[in-house]
């Protein structure tokens, strides 16, 4: 929307904008694209398998990731846009086995009709996808050296920024990037090296680390203003490893990253669900990030908490629909109630609001209801 940079950083600054602005993850293949920007294999699982196995070519797919990627953020008409990478130009090939399964590298695969995505049949728990031999092989064998980002990486962010500059929109681009410090993605092994080897793990979140900033440089020279980093560390519970841990093991690289992003001249956004209130001291104020995004409401992290916390007045937040129950459960209507009220919370909050699912637009929110949360922004604030 034209505005959207003035809009964003005037939440961001804590300054009323004209509007709170609107920003949304849409996972790839989610069915609202077929509303939006019709089936096709840059929006369908099934169809993108079946054009794999019949030869579709980098380019025709890309073409296609890119068309769709634009279409959808111009037309809920957001103000910030998170993309996820362009397909690799080394397309894996998978054989069609029958009407809704592939084999690929020898794995079968078949389309999951509740979630309209292609899924292994053997899936394995992420803690179980990598073993600790091979993870101690990689830090013995670390190098000090950070491999180079591919530009075949950004095609679709790229042809995504140039069009919405040759239409005027001037969107606010969000890279998001973590550094290691996503407890809750630590497999079993790791979280023992916490009491068992901790120097061990210091250098495995070096490793992490070294290609994040990487990463991040790369992110803002591209035009990314503000960077969502930091990752999951928390559970409905409460944070996945002690208080104690997380400021000796995540805290100080969150502290640099935060640092590298202010330097750069963009914004930091702590991006994490969960309960963060026994560890809210280091989450929200330590950790000089200037927003928060994934507000867990479904966890308790929650408007008249925050706002009691003090959170609110010092911190952007960008939430906090609830994407857990609300927005796959819920009535159009409750959709429209909530979304009010998020939209009230968020302008009597002095630290500013964007509007945003606790999440995205995963396979399990409906596509009614967020069709329903864009109708009740528009009418809150009078759009056509």
């Amino acid at each position: 929307m034209p505005g959207s940079r003035e809009r964003v950083a005037k939440a961001f600054e804590h300054v009323a904008p004209d509007r709170t602005p609107l920003f949304e993850i849409f996972c790839q293949y989610h069915p609202i694209y077929w509303d939006v920007c019709g089936s096709n294999p840059a929006t369908d699982a099934r169809m993108h398998w079946d054009a794999l196995a019949e030869g579709i070519t980098w380019e025709e797919l890309i073409a296609l990731e890119a068309r769709a990627a634009f279409e959808i953020h111009r037309h809920f008409g957001v103000d910030m846009v998170r993309l996820g990478g362009s397909s690799s130009p080394d397309l894996r090939r998978p054989v069609k086995t029958g009407p809704d399964t592939w084999e690929l590298n020898g794995a079968e695969h078949f389309y999951n009709e509740r979630t309209n995505l292609v899924e292994p049949s053997a899936r394995l728990a992420d803690s179980e996808k990598q073993a600790e031999e091979q993870v101690r092989a990689q830090i013995d064998q670390w190098d000090g050296s950070v491999g180079e980002s591919s530009d075949a990486a950004f095609v679709v962010f790229e042809r995504v920024k140039a069009r919405a500059a040759a239409e005027g929109l001037d969107w606010v681009y969000m890279g998001e990037v973590g550094a290691g410090t996503g407890t809750a993605f630590w497999p079993p092994f790791m979280l023992m090296w916490l009491a068992t080897d901790p120097g061990l793990l210091r250098v495995w979140v070096q490793m992490q680390k070294a290609s994040a900033f990487a990463r991040t440089r790369d992110l803002v020279a591209r035009g990314c203003t503000v960077i969502a980093m930091g990752g999951d560390v928390g559970c409905d519970k409460g944070s996945f490893i002690s208080p104690s841990h997380y400021r000796e093991f995540v805290l100080p690289t969150i502290q640099e990253h935060v640092d590298l992003i202010h330097d750069l001249g963009a914004l930091a956004v702590y991006t994490s669900d969960g309960n963060h209130w026994d560890i809210a001291e280091e989450f929200f104020f330590d950790s000089r990030a200037d927003g928060y995004k994934e507000v867990d409401k479904a966890a308790g992290m929650t408007w008249p908490r925050l706002m009691a916390a003090g959170v609110s007045e010092r911190v952007c937040i960008i939430g906090n629909m609830d994407a857990r129950h609300t927005m796959c459960l819920g009535t159009v209507e409750e959709v429209r109630a909530e979304t009010i009220e998020c939209l009230q919370y968020g302008q009597q909050s002095p630290g500013g609001h964007i509007l945003h699912l606790s999440h995205s637009v995963h396979e399990d929110v409906k596509v009614e209801n967020y069709h329903a949360l864009v109708v009740a922004y528009r009418e809150y604030f009078g759009i056509g």
